[in-house]
Protein backbone atom coordinates (compact mmCIF):
# COMPACT_ATOMS: atom_id res chain seq x y z
CA UNK A 1 0.00 0.00 0.00
CA UNK A 2 1.62 3.24 -1.15
CA UNK A 3 0.24 6.54 0.30
CA UNK A 4 1.51 10.23 -0.58
CA UNK A 5 1.29 12.79 1.71
CA UNK A 6 1.56 16.33 0.72
CA UNK A 7 2.82 17.41 3.82
CA UNK A 8 6.35 18.28 4.36
CA UNK A 9 8.74 16.27 5.69
CA UNK A 10 10.12 18.60 8.60
CA UNK A 11 11.30 15.70 11.38
CA UNK A 12 12.37 12.48 11.93
CA UNK A 13 11.06 9.29 13.49
CA UNK A 14 13.51 9.21 15.65
CA UNK A 15 12.53 12.79 16.95
CA UNK A 16 8.92 12.32 16.76
CA UNK A 17 9.50 9.08 18.64
CA UNK A 18 11.85 10.71 21.11
CA UNK A 19 9.30 13.10 21.82
CA UNK A 20 6.11 10.92 22.65
CA UNK A 21 8.52 8.62 25.02
CA UNK A 22 9.48 11.84 27.12
CA UNK A 23 5.80 13.36 27.04
CA UNK A 24 4.46 9.50 28.22
CA UNK A 25 3.96 9.20 31.91
CA UNK A 26 4.86 5.43 31.43
CA UNK A 27 9.19 4.60 31.60
CA UNK A 28 10.92 2.74 28.98
CA UNK A 29 9.56 -0.78 30.06
CA UNK A 30 5.99 -0.12 30.13
CA UNK A 31 6.50 1.46 26.42
CA UNK A 32 7.75 -1.45 25.66
CA UNK A 33 5.67 -4.17 26.96
CA UNK A 34 3.01 -2.19 25.70
CA UNK A 35 4.86 -2.58 22.19
CA UNK A 36 5.57 -6.38 22.14
CA UNK A 37 9.35 -5.39 21.86
CA UNK A 38 12.42 -5.17 24.61
CA UNK A 39 13.18 -2.42 26.40
CA UNK A 40 17.12 -1.95 24.78
CA UNK A 41 14.32 -1.88 21.35
CA UNK A 42 13.09 1.08 22.52
CA UNK A 43 15.99 2.66 23.09
CA UNK A 44 17.25 1.91 19.88
CA UNK A 45 14.76 3.63 18.43
CA UNK A 46 14.91 6.90 20.52
CA UNK A 47 18.15 7.08 19.58
CA UNK A 48 17.68 6.35 15.39
CA UNK A 49 20.04 3.45 15.93
CA UNK A 50 17.43 1.33 14.64
CA UNK A 51 14.26 1.95 13.03
CA UNK A 52 11.06 -0.07 13.20
CA UNK A 53 9.12 -1.91 10.13
CA UNK A 54 6.11 -0.24 8.92
CA UNK A 55 3.75 -3.11 11.04
CA UNK A 56 5.17 -1.62 14.02
CA UNK A 57 5.39 2.27 13.02
CA UNK A 58 1.40 1.92 12.86
CA UNK A 59 1.25 0.09 16.37
CA UNK A 60 3.55 2.93 17.78
CA UNK A 61 1.16 5.42 16.29
CA UNK A 62 -1.70 3.59 18.07
CA UNK A 63 -0.28 3.37 21.31
CA UNK A 64 0.05 7.01 21.23
CA UNK A 65 -2.77 7.73 19.63
CA UNK A 66 -1.03 9.84 16.65
CA UNK A 67 -1.23 9.48 12.81
CA UNK A 68 1.24 7.80 11.16
CA UNK A 69 2.22 10.35 8.59
CA UNK A 70 2.80 12.58 11.87
CA UNK A 71 5.32 10.40 13.53
CA UNK A 72 7.02 9.44 10.34
CA UNK A 73 8.03 13.32 10.65
CA UNK A 74 5.33 15.39 8.32
CA UNK A 75 3.78 18.22 8.64
CA UNK A 76 0.22 16.86 8.97
CA UNK A 77 -1.91 16.64 11.74
CA UNK A 78 -0.78 14.96 15.28
CA UNK A 79 -4.06 13.27 16.53
CA UNK A 80 -5.21 10.42 15.27
CA UNK A 81 -8.88 9.62 14.63
CA UNK A 82 -10.26 6.69 16.09
CA UNK A 83 -10.67 3.74 13.32
CA UNK A 84 -13.85 2.01 12.88
CA UNK A 85 -11.75 -1.52 14.01
CA UNK A 86 -10.82 0.17 16.99
CA UNK A 87 -14.42 0.26 18.28
CA UNK A 88 -14.85 -3.40 17.84
CA UNK A 89 -12.17 -3.59 20.90
CA UNK A 90 -12.60 -1.67 24.62
CA UNK A 91 -8.69 -0.20 24.03
CA UNK A 92 -6.59 -0.25 21.44
CA UNK A 93 -4.35 -2.60 22.80
CA UNK A 94 -6.12 -5.38 21.51
CA UNK A 95 -6.79 -4.47 18.30
CA UNK A 96 -2.57 -3.32 17.97
CA UNK A 97 -1.90 -7.20 19.05
CA UNK A 98 -3.79 -8.27 16.67
CA UNK A 99 -2.12 -5.93 14.13
CA UNK A 100 1.19 -6.97 15.48
CA UNK A 101 0.23 -10.99 14.90
CA UNK A 102 -1.00 -10.38 11.38
CA UNK A 103 1.79 -8.67 10.35
CA UNK A 104 4.15 -11.37 11.64
CA UNK A 105 1.98 -14.26 10.58
CA UNK A 106 -0.86 -13.25 8.53
CA UNK A 107 0.75 -10.44 6.56
CA UNK A 108 -1.49 -10.10 3.26
CA UNK A 109 -4.15 -10.39 5.50
CA UNK A 110 -2.52 -7.63 7.49
CA UNK A 111 -2.54 -5.77 4.39
CA UNK A 112 -5.96 -6.20 3.30
CA UNK A 113 -6.99 -5.53 6.61
CA UNK A 114 -4.91 -2.17 6.41
CA UNK A 115 -6.09 -0.96 3.06
CA UNK A 116 -10.10 -1.57 3.67
CA UNK A 117 -10.27 0.29 7.19
CA UNK A 118 -7.94 3.32 4.75
CA UNK A 119 -10.29 3.56 2.28
CA UNK A 120 -13.56 3.29 5.24
CA UNK A 121 -11.64 5.77 7.30
CA UNK A 122 -11.66 8.21 4.34
CA UNK A 123 -14.82 7.52 2.92
CA UNK A 124 -16.46 8.23 6.67
CA UNK A 125 -14.22 11.21 6.87
CA UNK A 126 -15.33 12.85 3.33
CA UNK A 127 -18.60 12.16 4.23
CA UNK A 128 -18.67 13.81 7.66
CA UNK A 129 -19.47 11.00 10.01
CA UNK A 130 -17.66 11.85 12.94
CA UNK A 131 -15.87 8.52 14.73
Amino acid sequence: METNYTGLKVATFRERFSELCDSDPHNASAIAEALHVSRQTVSAWKSGFRSPKEPTIIAIAHHFHVTVPWLMGFDVERQENETPALAIFPDSKGFGKILAYMSNYCFEDYKTVVDILNRTYEKMRKEGIDL
